[in-house]
């Protein structure tokens, strides 16, 4: 039986790297729940994926910003597929120069409510059946804002990375059953990036490049099954870039008991 033979609630997952990641997991097996606050593109992704893969998927319009609807949205699900979602992955995002309140609730608070909301409905403490959380960041949370309207975004994906190594070095995960990992991707060729003239200019400035979403979603495969065969330890970093293979980094530990 395929690892991705579970449900997956994926957020974002009406178009980009969402419908990407859904696409990889149905041709697997699995069976995904898409929600996204755009309707018409999530309506129209549900359908492209049940025309081939009949019954695997089902998409709700939700913000991810909003906890009732989502915790609503997580329980319907698992009873349209009759069972418990065992893979979450926190994809929404955004990327606003206008607005750093928003950019932080999508891309960071909202995520850590999910990952709470996850690691409540998956804990073999609390009844759970065990599972995974894979965080989407980007490989600016590896690193500090150049540009003064880019700084939300690089402080939200860092917190992101933040969040998932806390959770597998504090103890938080001993016993409950859970893995969680974070993929730090350059940017890919999604309608976030091309829809984005600061994104843009920040792509062309550092000769980043832009990755492939097929890119993406292979390295979302490879790191889902390393971790699932114990090849990587829980709170894996994946990084990916345009230049390079993926790679699994490891972050500098700090001694916190040494005086300051």
């Amino acid at each position: 039986m395929s690892i991705f033979n579970k449900i997956f609630l994926i957020t974002g997952g009406a178009r980009g790297l969402g419908k990407g990641f859904a696409q990889a997991v149905v041709q697997r097996g699995g069976k995904v729940i898409l929600v996204d606050v755009l309707r018409d593109f999530g309506v129209t992704t549900e359908k492209e994926l049940n025309e081939v893969y009949p019954g695997q998927s089902v998409f709700y319009e939700g913000d991810v910003t909003n906890e009732l609807s989502m915790r609503k949205i997580w329980e319907d699900g698992e009873k349209r597929f009759s069972g418990p979602v065992k893979v979450l992955v926190n994809n929404a995002g955004i990327f606003h120069s206008g607005d750093w309140k928003k950019t932080v609730n999508i891309n960071f608070v909202s995520l850590m409510e999910m990952t709470y909301l996850a690691m409540e409905k998956m804990s073999i403490k609390k009844n759970g059946d065990g599972g995974t959380i894979i965080n989407i960041a980007s490989a600016a949370g590896l690193t500090s804002a150049e540009v003064y309207e880019s700084i939300p975004y690089f402080v939200s994906k860092s917190a992101v990375v933040s969040l998932t190594k806390s959770l597998a070095s504090s103890n938080v995960l001993e016993n409950e059953g859970v893995r969680v990992a974070v993929m730090c991707p350059t940017f890919a060729d999604t309608e976030m990036v091309r829809g984005n003239h600061k994104v843009v200019e920040m792509v062309a400035k550092n000769k980043l490049g832009v990755m492939t979403v097929q890119r993406v979603v292979a390295d979302f495969v490879k790191l889902f099954e390393d971790m699932h065969s114990d090849k990587v330890q829980n709170g894996a970093i994946m990084l990916q870039t345009s230049v390079a293979e993926s790679q699994y980094i490891k972050l500098p530990k700090m001694n916190m008991s040494s005086k300051i």
